[in-house]
């Protein structure tokens, strides 16, 4: 399913699966919104002081929200309906992207692609304990999922063509595959990882027992897919695929 309007270009997408609400990020408007998964209006949450925003998380019961700026180089969170926005971090970041939340640990991850020194990073959802996870043969870390059934921190990565796992409190890293395209979002479902793909436009699930690619799926449309999220029927169990994907320009 697409979100997106014309002439806008939606970067993240996440989904609240307690009220069955997307959240989205514009970096056109810049906005961030909403909008019921069974279709209705769009609902702007936050347009002031936003420059790119880029990724975007949800803790469902916490009610938070959260997301990174990439021009502005910050991580701010708020409550759902946008009330009670407070930056969490604004120093020592370049390019924060891609962000994911551990809402049974009250934990918060992302990663930052800058190319001089990238870097995966967490924290508690209130901004204390700061700490790097990973540093070492990173190259543009831009997507991100945390798999809360066996505690695993995954990204994809276009630099170094792989997606890896991470056991983020033995620190113990296992890499599912390599020489992929170019990776821009990643979605962990179960045992499969789904990643979206720039050069392939389309949407790979990959297996993380097995190491290997199992399906491949194509927009009707020549389409470059940006984010992608997975919408439970309940929480947290069942799940359906929800993309936003923008047109190729000529």
């Amino acid at each position: 399913m697409c979100v997106f309007c014309q002439d806008r270009v939606v970067i993240g997408v996440a989904y609240d699966c307690m009220e069955k609400m997307v959240y989205w990020t514009d970096i056109t408007g810049p906005a961030i919104s909403k909008a019921r998964l069974s279709g209705g209006d769009i609902i702007p949450l936050i347009l002031n002081e936003l420059q790119s925003p880029e990724g975007i998380a949800i803790d469902h019961i916490s009610r938070l929200l959260f997301w990174t700026d990439s021009m502005r180089d910050t991580i701010e969170v708020s409550k759902l309906d946008g009330s009670h926005r407070r930056v969490l971090f604004d120093t020592d970041l370049v390019n924060p992207r891609p962000i994911v939340t551990n809402p049974a640990y009250g934990r918060l991850y992302w990663a930052d692609w800058n190319r001089d020194g990238p870097k995966i990073e967490m924290s508690n959802m209130d901004g204390t304990e700061r700490t790097v996870l990973v540093k070492d043969d990173l190259g543009l870390p831009n997507g991100l999922t945390f798999n809360p059934g066996d505690q695993q921190l995954c990204w994809a990565d276009a630099g170094t063509r792989k997606v890896e796992c991470m056991d983020p409190h033995r620190r113990l890293r296992r890499q599912i595959a390599e020489g992929i395209q170019y990776p821009f979002a990643l979605v962990s479902f179960g045992r499969t990882l789904y990643y979206t793909d720039w050069r392939r436009e389309a949407v790979v699930a990959v297996d993380r027992q097995s190491e290997r690619e199992t399906e491949e799926f194509l927009p009707q449309k020549r389409s470059r897919v940006y984010g992608i999220t997975t919408t439970p029927t309940q929480c947290p169990q069942g799940t359906a695929l929800y993309l936003s994907v923008h047109p190729e320009q000529s």
